[in-house]
């Protein structure tokens, strides 16, 4: 049975009035920011140990245009199986204006076989709206997700907004934008022939690029590991090879999507980064040990530099 909402700022009725309580509690979110959660634990989707492709979902509190829910429990979503390949699904909290006094629920979206948001979400605020919480990925063969993107927002006092992945500017991109992730400040302005473009703040995350200084960019691409693995997991991607450009400075360098090689999957970690490469360990999801001596490793390499 799906997870009871409290929520307020949809039309109200007599048995659920907006009052002043509510009107307090919305007030430090709503205008903020389109969509949000209030605390690094509110609506966190993670893997269910023991149910086939489950995930939950935290009790918690988030808002989105205007309207704020809070949920109590867990709730739990299954998702489809997959015969071949990997899938992303797109998990979210689906705001419905349109009954009497509205409704929200969390639901998935069904994805393809790329880490992006799917095309099946619904974007329409005052009618039918989809936030984004998490892309999970379901894989052939395997019973617990293989991957978990967090897409969930924070923002407060001062205006900026907080995220945990470089997907959430995707779906959060209207100049004027402001994003806080993983150390890197994004703002969404208008570029070349007044198109929507994202400028990466200077160092001191105060004011954007100067005049002569070299611009910031990001490259995200499915890039193969020369060389394979070592004895102990260690491989490496180098500038220049395999389809990853060369970059003059390397601000900071994030892998996913790890693709499955000879029947298992593994999850790489940065462990050091220069302008010749970029060097990885790889570990086997199923705790057997490290990803070692493969020669075929590929995953999705963002690099964001200049």
């Amino acid at each position: 049975m799906p997870v009871a909402f409290t929520s307020y700022g949809y039309d109200t009725t007599v048995d659920k009035p907006y009052g002043e309580a509510a009107w307090a509690d919305a007030h430090p979110s709503v205008g903020t920011a389109r969509y949000g959660v209030r605390s690094p634990l509110d609506w966190k989707v993670t893997a269910v140990a023991g149910q086939d492709r489950t995930v939950s979902i935290n009790a918690g509190r988030g808002f989105g245009h205007g309207v704020t829910d809070k949920t109590v429990e867990n709730d739990t979503i299954q998702l489809a199986t997959i015969a071949s390949g990997s899938r992303w699904d797109l998990i979210v909290a689906r705001r419905d204006w349109t009954p009497t006094a509205g409704m929200t629920k969390f639901e998935k979206v069904s994805g393809g076989s790329t880490a992006a948001i799917p095309g099946g979400r619904i974007v329409g605020p005052g009618n039918i709206d989809d936030q984004p919480l998490a892309l999970v990925q379901v894989t052939a063969g395997q019973t617990q997700p293989t991957a978990i993107i967090d897409l969930r927002t924070w923002s407060g006092d001062g205006g900026a907004i907080v995220a945990n992945h470089d997907l959430v500017r995707s779906f959060l991109n209207s100049v004027g934008t402001r994003l806080q992730i993983n150390g890197a400040d994004w703002l969404r302005v208008v570029g070349a022939n007044d198109t929507p473009e994202w400028r990466q703040l200077s160092q001191n995350e105060s004011s954007a690029i100067k005049p002569g200084e070299a611009p910031w960019r990001t490259f995200t691409g499915l890039i193969s590991a020369v060389g394979g693995t070592d004895a102990n997991g260690y491989g490496e991607f180098r500038f220049g090879q395999n389809g990853l450009p060369t970059f003059a400075g390397v601000a900071s360098v994030q892998l996913t999507e790890f693709h499955p090689i000879e029947g298992f999957m593994y999850q790489a970690t940065v462990q050091d980064i220069n302008t010749t490469k970029i060097r990885f360990r790889a570990r086997r999801l199923d705790n057997s040990g490290w990803a070692n001596g493969y020669g075929s490793l590929s995953m999705f390499v963002t690099v964001v530099g200049w």
